[in-house]
């Protein structure tokens, strides 16, 4: 429930306008989309916590989560602490989701 209440307070992480970075074949904004998607998947468990309706997402959330965190991981690798702000901000914010929706699962699962 700690975690669950974090992302509930927690905003969702922005990129500021001229942010769109391009490193290791990947592009921070459309990591960010990525996870945009997989934040609204975990909405689900806002039904759950609230009605104790267990519907999870017919998508596969924590392999697009594990995929966020992994691209996320190769995009940080090597840059400088003051380039890695946004990265970080987005990285364990892909973590929190990860461990929310895990959780999810197995308390939901019959």
């Amino acid at each position: 429930m700690e975690d669950y209440a974090l992302w509930r307070r927690l905003p969702f992480p922005g990129l500021r306008r001229g942010e769109n970075l391009l490193r290791a074949g990947e592009n921070l904004a459309l990591i960010h989309g990525d996870l945009a998607v997989a934040d609204e998947h975990v909405t689900q468990v806002i039904l759950f916590v609230d009605e104790r309706i267990f519907r999870p997402a017919r998508a596969d959330v924590m392999g697009l989560l594990e995929e966020v965190i992994s691209r996320l991981e190769r995009f940080g690798e090597g840059m400088a602490t003051e380039e890695r702000e946004s990265v970080d901000v987005h990285y364990q914010y892909a973590v929190l989701l990860r461990r929310i929706y895990a959780e999810f699962l197995r308390n939901g699962a019959p």
